[in-house]
């Protein structure tokens, strides 16, 4: 099968992860990837996957910028892609605008993965919804994450398309002795074998709310003194969040370490994962790669989320934006080793069942399938 898989872009991120991991286990079962997006750090790890990359630069607002765009996807579709797959509703507008230039004769079978809404806080309503249901007019299966992420999709639904609740975000399950704590991290930053760590991961942007992970960091080391705190990744809020550990007097407690490529052996570092967004999105690969290896996440109780989280048995959510909260479940977690473990298993568990990469490269391949067998002229 060939697929051409569209992005935004290929920076370090959870969507950009994933569509590598995805890219490298449907490779490996003889398919060929093309993937378009703007370029990225995870060019190099997306190759050595077996794509091949479409180079683009996702501007809307540059016309120079989408004329190559959709002159690039237009050769892509003409080359004879069998399904695209569409993971942001940027690239959607893209993949809406080329198809035009195509005969159907040429139109591939497109799919559209809706993982939930996300968007800046000022960015007007209209936009979004024209995002959004450019997308989904150009697709023939739209995959939801869940029910309730498909409710608030509904109002751009087109009844042309078929929907289809799965799930697109995998992890692969780590091989034994993978989960057991590393040593090396928590050597390299000169913490003591007694310190506890506490670890988010997420670039360093106002979606992912870093502000309530070190307010609820900074309600912690006034009251525990063998507590370090882990912030991985990178952005243009680094400067701001770091006059707020300043400013707070937490410096010594809370560290940034940039971006990383080691984000396995970071999580298998940690006492506790915090997922401190609450912005809705999808349920974050790194709640996920967490559950996988074994670790208690503690998250605001966001739609997306709950995919992944059932509150005291697979993680523990705590209401929206209350740092306060946040802090006391982390402390509950890091008092009760009980607790921790067992919500780790539970969590692992739960991974296994419905996020195991296996498992969604399988259910991908035959959504591809059923959606370009679905478009075949019925003969009587």
């Amino acid at each position: 099968m060939k697929i051409l898989m569209v992005t935004n872009s290929l920076k370090m991120g959870g969507i950009e992860t994933n569509l590598v991991r995805l890219t490298k286990a449907l490779t490996e079962r003889g398919h060929q990837i093309t993937v378009g997006a703007r370029s990225g750090v995870l060019v190099v790890p997306t190759e050595s996957a077996g794509a091949t990359i479409v180079p683009l630069s996702m501007r809307l607002r540059s016309l120079p910028g989408l004329l190559r765009d959709l002159h690039s996807l237009r050769r892509s579709l003409l080359a004879g892609a069998d399904v695209v797959h569409v993971f942001s509703a940027s690239a959607g507008v893209v993949l809406w605008l080329a198809l035009r230039l195509v005969t159907r004769k040429s139109r591939p079978a497109v799919v559209a993965s809706v993982m939930g809404i996300s968007f800046r806080p000022d960015e007007p309503r209209w936009k979004i919804r024209l995002r959004a249901r450019l997308t989904l007019l150009s697709c023939d299966t739209l995959i939801i994450t869940s029910p309730a992420i498909g409710e608030l999709v509904s109002d751009f639904s087109n009844a042309d398309h078929k929907t289809v609740c799965a799930s697109v975000v995998g992890v692969e399950t780590p091989r034994p002795g993978k989960t057991d704590r590393s040593p090396q991290i928590r050597e390299s930053l000169g913490f003591r074998t007694e310190d506890k760590v506490v670890l988010t991961v997420g670039n360093l942007t106002p979606s992912k709310s870093h502000e309530f992970f070190i307010q609820a960091a900074a309600e912690i080391v006034g009251t525990r003194d063998n507590v370090q705190f882990l912030i991985a990744g990178g952005g243009k809020c680094y400067s701001r969040l770091k006059e707020e550990i300043e400013e707070l007097g937490v410096a010594d407690r809370v560290h940034f370490l940039g971006e990383r490529q080691d984000v396995e052996k970071l999580i298998s570092s940690c006492d506790v994962y915090v997922r401190p967004g609450i912005v809705e999105g999808f349920v974050g690969i790194t709640v996920l790669e967490a559950q996988a290896q074994r670790r208690p996440v503690v998250s605001f109780d966001t739609l997306d989320v709950r995919q992944a989280i059932t509150h005291k048995k697979t993680g523990l959510l705590v209401p929206s934006a209350d740092w306060k909260a946040l802090a006391a479940a982390v402390l509950q977690l890091l008092d009760d080793p009980d607790l921790a473990s067992s919500i780790g298993e539970a969590g692992h568990q739960h991974f296994l069942q419905h996020f195991a990469l296996e498992a969604i490269v399988d259910g991908l391949e035959r959504i591809y399938q059923e959606t370009i067998d679905s478009l075949q002229p019925s003969h009587p």
